[in-house]
C-alpha cells in the first residue's frame, strides 16, 4: 500500500484547472437555480404548482443518484484514471442535458409538463455523473492538506465567477438572442453556456491528473458499508454540513419577503443575493491562506460564528434601512465563505482518516453522500420555509400583520441563528487535530493500517 500515496503539492496549473471546472459547473447549476423555475411558469406557461412539482421530483430523484454515482466512479478503472473520464466525457453530454432543458417546450410543445420532467430528470442524472466524479478528483489529486485547500479555494473563487456571471448575463442573452422570442431566446443562452462549459471542462482535464495509485484497491458492497459506518470525521462533517446548508437556504429562501414586506423594496433580493455572493467571493482567498496556516476546523469555525454573529444581530436589530442591512448580509457573505472553504477542504481529508480507521478506501461515495447532505438539506429547508410561512399566517401580495412581520424575522435571523450555532458546535467533535491527518497519509504511505 505504500505506493498508494504520492503525498505532495501540485502545480499552479494543476490548481487553477481543477478549480474553473466549478466555472462551468456553475454556468449550468446557477441557471437551473436562478432561472429555470421562472422559464417554466413565466416563459412556458405551466402552471407554479406543476412547476414547483417537477423541481421536487427531480430533486429527489438527484438525492438518490448522488451516493449510487459515489460508489460508480470508485470501482472505475481506465488509462485516464477513476474520475478524469467522467471529465471527458461528461461533458459534452451535461451540455447537452441542460440545452434540452430549454428546448424540451420548442421540440415537444403539445406536451410541455412531460417534456419538462424528462428533460429534467436527465439534466438531474447527467449532472450527478459529472459533478461527482468531480468533486473526488481533489482526493486523488493530492494527499497534501495544505494543497487541498488550495483546491478548495480555487474551486469556490470560479464558482461564485460563475454564479455571478450567469446570474448578470442570463436575461440580457436571453433578450438579444431571442429577437424578442424568449423560448428561443432561452435555449440559445443554454447553448452559449453548454460550448464554453465544454471549453473549460477540457482544460480541466488536461490539468489534472490523479496521484492516488487506485488500481490495487478493490471494492465490494461489503468493504464499501465498512468505510462509511467506521468513517467518523466523515458524519461529524456530513452532520454540520446538512444543518449549516439548511440553516443558509432557510435565510436565502426568506429574506425575498422581509425585504418585500418590511424593508419595502420587492426588487431588493437580487441586490442582496448579488452583495452576498460577490463578499464571499472576495473573502475566498483570505480565508484560504488562513486555513494553511492555522487549521481548516477553525477557520469552519470561524465561518459558522461569524454568520452566527451577523444573524443574531440582524434578529436584534431589525434593521428597515437598506445599508444597514446590507452591511450584515456582506458579513454573513464573508462567513459563508469560509464555510464552504473549509467544508471542502476538510472532506478529502475524511478520505484517508476512514482507510486508516477501517482500512478501505472508498473516495467518491463520501463524495456523494456529501453531495446528497447538501441537496437533502437544501431540499429541506425550501420546504421548512413554505410551512413557516404558513403557519405564521403569511399572505402574499398584501400588507402583513404584526404578528407575521414577527415571524418573518423570527423566520429569516432567527432559525438561521440556531443553526449556525449548533454546526459549530457539531465541529468540535471532529477527531483529527492539529497535524494529525499528515500523520495519517504518512502511516497509509508505510502500509500500517
Amino acid at each position: 500500500m505504500g505506493d498508494t500515496f504520492k503525498a505532495g503539492s501540485l502545480r499552479i496549473g494543476a490548481i487553477i484547472g481543477y478549480g474553473a471546472g466549478d466555472f462551468g459547473l456553475n454556468l449550468f447549476y446557477t441557471g437551473l437555480n436562478l432561472y429555470l423555475l421562472y422559464y417554466y411558469t413565466d416563459v412556458v406557461g405551466l402552471a407554479p404548482g406543476i412547476a414547483g412539482s417537477l423541481f421536487m421530483v427531480a430533486l429527489l430523484w438527484d438525492a438518490v443518484t448522488d451516493p449510487v454515482m459515489g460508489a460508480i466512479a470508485s470501482r472505475t478503472r481506465t488509462r485516464f484514471g477513476c474520475y478524469r473520464p467522467y471529465i471527458l466525457f461528461g461533458g459534452p453530454l451535461l451540455g447537452a442535458s441542460f440545452v434540452l432543458l430549454f428546448a424540451a417546450p420548442v421540440f415537444w410543445p403539445g406536451t410541455p409538463v412531460l417534456a419538462c420532467l424528462l428533460t429534467h430528470l436527465l439534466f438531474r442524472t447527467v449532472y450527478t455523473v459529472f459533478a461527482v466524479p468531480y468533486a473526488s478528483l481533489s482526493a486523488a489529486m493530492t494527499t497534501h492538506s495544505e494543497t487541498r485547500t488550495s483546491l478548495s479555494g480555487a474551486r469556490m473563487q470560479f464558482a461564485t465567477l460563475g454564479a455571478i456571471a450567469t446570474a448578470f448575463l442570463t436575461p440580457w442573452l436571453a433578450g438579444q438572442l431571442g429577437g424578442g422570442d424568449l423560448v428561443r431566446g432561452y435555449m440559445m443562452t443554454a447553448l452559449v453556456y453548454a460550448v464554453f462549459a465544454e471549453i473549460v471542462f477540457i482544460f480541466t482535464f488536461l490539468s489534472v491528473s490523479e496521484q492516488i495509485n487506485t488500481d490495487r484497491i478493490n471494492l465490494d458492497l461489503t468493504s464499501t458499508l465498512k468505510a462509511i459506518k467506521g468513517n467518523s470525521a466523515f458524519w461529524v462533517l456530513f452532520a454540520s454540513v446538512v444543518v449549516n446548508v439548511l440553516a443558509s437556504t432557510v435565510f436565502t429562501k426568506s429574506i425575498v419577503y422581509y425585504t418585500r414586506y418590511v424593508i419595502g423594496e420587492a426588487g431588493m433580493v437580487r441586490e442582496v443575493l448579488t452583495l452576498y455572493t460577490i463578499a464571499a467571493a472576495a473573502a475566498v482567498l483570505g480565508w484560504t491562506f488562513l486555513a494553511r496556516l492555522t487549521s481548516k476546523p477553525l477557520v469552519l469555525t470561524l465561518g459558522l460564528g461569524i454568520n452566527a454573529i451577523a444573524f443574531l444581530s440582524l434578529y436584534i436589530i431589525v434593521p428597515e434601512a437598506k445599508p444597514l442591512f446590507c452591511a450584515f448580509v456582506v458579513m454573513a457573505g464573508v462567513g459563508t465563505a469560509a464555510t464552504i472553504v473549509a467544508f471542502w477542504a476538510m472532506l478529502p481529508d475524511t478520505v484517508e482518516y476512514g482507510q486508516w480507521k477501517t482500512g478501505v478506501r472508498d473516495e467518491s461515495i463520501f463524495f456523494g453522500l456529501f453531495q446528497f447532505s447538501q441537496k437533502a438539506a437544501s431540499g429541506l429547508g425550501v420546504g421548512a420555509v413554505g410551512l413557516f410561512l404558513q403557519a405564521i399566517g403569511y399572505v402574499a401580495n398584501v400588507e402583513q400583520t404584526p404578528q407575521t412581520v414577527e415571524g418573518l424575522r423570527t423566520l429569516s435571523f432567527g432559525l438561521p441563528v440556531i443553526g449556525m450555532v449548533a454546526a459549530a458546535l457539531i465541529v468540535q467533535f471532529y477527531p483529527m487535530k492539529g497535524a494529525q491527518h499528515g500523520q495519517i497519509v504518512e502511516s497509509l504511505r508505510r502500509g500500517e493500517v
